[in-house]
């Protein structure tokens, strides 16, 4: 297996070189140019769905108010204007449909195989995971004629509400299928070396597909058309099962198949935000928002352990506002360095915390912390029952175990003292102190407010997403911690920012019969976008 696992990490980051091409593909087995088995394109699939993770972060970074333009540099393009056509954002599309094919050919391999029963599951629930995503920032989507390679080269485009319907039916069989398989002794057991993301516990599975269902349901229960389905959804919600980050500690959803540094190997999440393989760093040409130091520095949040855990040269940080070229000569990326990796010097083997920690660290997949902030919005909603303040609190710890521990597992800043002092300078905020949120509305600012503190170049694209279907963290005003608009968007929404992304090129050139035209960026919205 450790010769399967090694054939697949060299092509991980960049998808799988040798991994499905997307749905369009004409090839019988597009899978492998030889011959493949589902013990082999599984464990590969998987960790593609990692490199996956970074890529739709990595496209968001800055729509979402993470990321700003330097001084002295210019060609942002689309990216401070917001003009973006469907020639951005391809990479999006393109590689999600790989990995979506990937676990297809899993699925049909292994259907009606009861030995092959959790290898089916955990495809299921990974293919839903990757399809929740391409739904959240396209709305519409090949679906139900998707991923049939040569015998359907131009799938119809299902409704958004109904392929989320049918995500929580496919999240509810794979739990099935995986009780039905440790009921069993005729199922094949998943081994370590098999599974990159929960070594062959398959109990963690079912909580995984437990939170993803979660995460779909609380966006569709505030669509009015599909608060009945999410309310009957809920109320046989296994709350005994549970989420991740319901255990302590450190839980949360993360790929590591052996990450290294060597090209092709290293950890997309250190590769994108720190250095490749040589040391050189990646991001040279991008520094913090002004608005999001905000959320660390004191303006609106006091938070020293996680901001000198993820930003360089904290709380003196660079930063700008994203649009803004008429910046000073200090506004850049450290020298020799990038301002999200807080280290000594890039490659060093020492102990760093942070989000970029080192080039063997694991790819987060699904955050424990994002997982309690969707559970404490149920119950604020009165989905669920259970505790807010404690769920709610319960999220702050995860994101701060996440960032203050190292690339080793230990906590470089205690974790325990980061919070006490958190909780204590920011005892009159109530974005921090929970009991000070009177209103419901309150306490749901609150918790996305913290969940997008938490997903901070982690998770760019769902921080986003919920920005678009809650209008929290609050935006106000044009001033570089009121917003985090471009100061040069074209957008005409009122806050001037995304509503969508526009499909790609290779839809109107190989699907133009089915592809949605004249899609409005600014107009057009995902379906849990019910804001005005």
């Amino acid at each position: 297996m450790k010769k399967i696992l090694t054939y697949f990490i060299i092509g991980a980051v960049a998808l799988g070189a040798t991994s499905c091409k997307k749905y369009l593909d004409i090839n019988d087995n597009p899978n492998s140019p030889t011959e493949s088995t589902p013990q082999l394109v599984l464990p590969g699939a998987i960790v593609g769905t990692a490199g996956l993770v970074n890529t739709y972060n990595s496209n968001f970074v800055y729509p979402a108010g993470y990321f700003a333009n330097i001084y002295g540099v210019g060609g942002y393009g689309a990216t401070i204007s917001l003009n973006y056509t469907s020639t951005n954002f391809t990479g999006v599309w393109s590689a999600s449909y790989d990995n979506a094919t990937d676990y297809q050919y899993v699925l049909d391999a292994t259907e009606g195989d009861a030995t092959l029963i959790y290898a089916n599951a955990m495809a299921r629930i990974m293919k839903a995971f990757v399809f929740g995503k391409l739904v959240d920032q396209y709305n519409d989507v090949p679906y139900s004629e998707a991923l049939k390679g040569a015998a359907l080269l131009t799938p119809k485009y299902d409704n958004a509400e109904d392929i989320y319907q049918d995500l929580v039916a496919q999240l509810n069989r794979a739990i099935t299928d995986i009780n039905t398989g440790l009921a069993s002794t005729a199922t094949t057991e998943i081994l370590a070396t098999q599974d990159p993301m929960f070594g062959g516990n398959m109990a963690r599975w079912k909580v995984l597909a437990n939170t993803i269902k979660l995460k779909l349901l609380v966006k569709m229960a505030g669509v009015p058309a599909l608060s009945s389905f999410a309310n009957t959804e809920f109320a046989a919600f296994d709350s005994n099962l549970g989420v991740i980050g319901d255990a302590g500690g450190i839980d949360d959803a993360l790929v590591n198949p052996g990450y290294v540094k060597q090209s092709g190997k290293l950890s997309p999440l250190y590769g994108y935000l720190a250095a490749n393989e040589n040391d050189q760093r990646s991001q040279g040409q991008a520094i913090p928002t002004t608005w999001i130091l905000s959320f660390y520095n004191g303006t609106k949040i006091a938070d020293d352990y996680r901001g000198y855990s993820i930003f360089s040269a904290f709380p003196s940080s660079p930063t700008n506002q994203l649009g803004n070229e008429n910046t000073l000569s200090t506004q850049v990326p450290p020298q020799n360095g990038t301002s999200w990796y807080t280290g000594d010097a890039l490659g060093s083997t020492d102990p760093v915390p942070g989000v970029a920690k080192a080039p063997t660290q694991a790819q987060p997949v699904f955050m424990g912390s994002e997982a309690q902030f969707l559970k404490a919005e149920a119950i604020v909603k009165g989905y669920l029952s259970g505790d807010a303040q404690a769920t709610f609190e319960r999220g702050i710890r995860q994101s701060f175990h996440f960032t203050l521990l190292d690339q080793f597992g230990a906590e470089y800043y205690s974790v325990s003292e980061g919070l006490a002092e958190y909780y204590d300078v920011n005892s009159t905020n109530r974005l921090v102190n929970f009991e000070l949120a009177a209103t419901d509305a309150q306490k749901l600012e609150a918790i996305i407010t913290q969940k997008y503190i938490a997903m901070n170049v982690i998770n760019a694209d769902e921080a986003f997403n919920e920005y678009r279907r809650t209008g929290y963290p609050t935006v106000t005003g044009t001033s570089a911690t009121g917003t985090f608009a471009s100061t040069q968007s074209t957008s005409t929404r009122a806050d001037r920012m995304l509503s969508r992304i526009p499909y790609p090129q290779t839809e109107y050139t190989l699907n133009a019969s089915n592809v949605p035209q004249n899609i409005r960026i600014f107009e057009d919205k995902i379906f849990w976008d019910v804001n005005d």
